[in-house]
């Protein structure tokens, strides 16, 4: 990416740092609670081809209320909601994008009502279909969701405002602390040269991940917000995958160029978690709602999402973090199109399997533990103590 990128990324976290919305305040004085979940869409696309294919469509058989209820506790039990929308909100089907093989669309009135009723939320556009309806979807997207007073980011007009920061502030314990949340798709030839998907000076589009740019914006940012704590929401396309080398690089990138939480989705499974030294990196949230017959028997992959919680609270006028993960069962062709939390004996499943392809030795296996509390059964993510046993 060229220098007028980093600039632009830079000017869009200075520009907004005086724009973010009302404060969110906890239920909880002493903390704010924050979901980030992975891919979200109700699956219109997939649903009407199902019908076509001679099936039926669970949209209309059983309604879009019957797919949210086992996750209403979460969704209802935090402050404030942040989630990959993995659709354009609109009824504009006549994409440009024909050799691309999934194009999907939703309905602009239908998600953002549901999903909405538990509070405040916002959305990431950044992924690779939040420009499949082109210019029309994108723009009947963003009417859709203002008209629901709901926030979104990683995708704009043009590269301005798709590159800038979902910037929130949050009353934590008489404090006030701005989560600042940068969304980007990685940056793919294809999307780029064919489906023309990424945001320009002049173009709308999304944002690609760009770390020396984002390195720029943090330093312009927290010279004009010194409490902001920066998250990047990171969408790669690598379906049913476990982490690679490539995306490993990028995520340690991100750190690097100092953002304080790394949360990916994309692969519509979990993925692995890892601790670099200062913090845990959440390679892959997968899906949260997702209304496809997946792969993942094809695949050889578990069925397992992790949708994350944030407790963010202050100690001796210090931000504090609490993580904790609350593993749902993914896969449709098992749950009928009712994501739902994990069993006990599921979360020996997935705890032993983050061990295992994370490679967590001894003490990072220290720093999880289990728990269970109102929203379902957790893995929560502490800082690893030297010489554990």
């Amino acid at each position: 990416m060229n220098r007028q990128y980093v600039l632009v990324l830079a000017f869009a976290a200075l520009l907004l740092a005086a724009h973010a919305q009302p404060a969110i305040i906890g239920r909880n004085p002493e903390q704010v609670r924050v979901l980030f979940g992975g891919d979200t869409y109700f699956g219109e696309s997939y649903q009407e081809d199902y019908v076509q294919r001679g099936g039926t469509n669970i949209l209309v058989e059983k309604g879009y209320d019957y797919c949210v209820t086992n996750l209403s506790r979460l969704l209802a039990a935090v402050d404030y909601r942040i989630l990959n929308l993995e659709a354009p909100l609109t009824a504009h089907r006549a994409s440009a994008f024909k050799p691309k093989e999934y194009r999907h669309c939703g309905d602009p009135l239908k998600l953002p009502s549901i999903l909405g009723r538990y509070g405040p939320i916002a959305y990431t556009l950044a992924n690779n279909h939040g420009f499949d309806q082109g210019v029309v979807g994108l723009e009947d997207t963003i009417f859709a969701l203002k008209a629901a007073q709901a926030q979104w980011f990683g995708a704009g007009n043009d590269l301005s405002e798709a590159s800038r920061p979902l910037l929130q502030k949050i009353q934590v314990g008489g404090s006030s602390v701005t989560l600042a949340v940068f969304g980007g798709f990685e940056y793919q030839k294809r999307y780029d040269e064919r489906f023309h998907f990424y945001a320009g000076a002049k173009r709308p589009g999304i944002a690609a991940v760009d770390v020396p740019g984002v390195s720029q914006a943090i330093r312009a940012l927290r010279q004009r917000v010194p409490d902001a704590f920066v998250v990047y929401f990171v969408h790669r396309e690598a379906n049913y995958h476990w982490k690679d080398a490539e995306q490993a690089a990028l995520l340690h990138s991100l750190r690097a160029a100092g953002v304080d939480l790394v949360v990916c989705a994309g692969a519509h499974m979990m993925q692995e978690i890892e601790y670099d030294g200062r913090g845990w990196i959440f390679y892959g949230l997968g899906n949260f709602l997702f209304n496809s017959k997946g792969a993942y028997v094809e695949n050889r992959v578990p069925p397992y999402s992790l949708p994350l919680v944030v407790d963010f609270s202050m100690e001796k006028g210090q931000l504090q973090t609490r993580l904790r993960v609350y593993p749902i069962v993914s896969d449709n062709m098992i749950i009928a199109y009712q994501p739902r939390f994990v069993t006990e004996s599921e979360l020996s499943t997935v705890e032993g399997l983050l061990a295992e392809k994370s490679g967590w030795d001894a003490q990072f296996r220290a720093a999880v533990k289990r728990g269970r509390d109102e929203i379902g059964p957790y893995l929560e993510f502490f800082p690893p103590l030297p010489n554990a046993k």
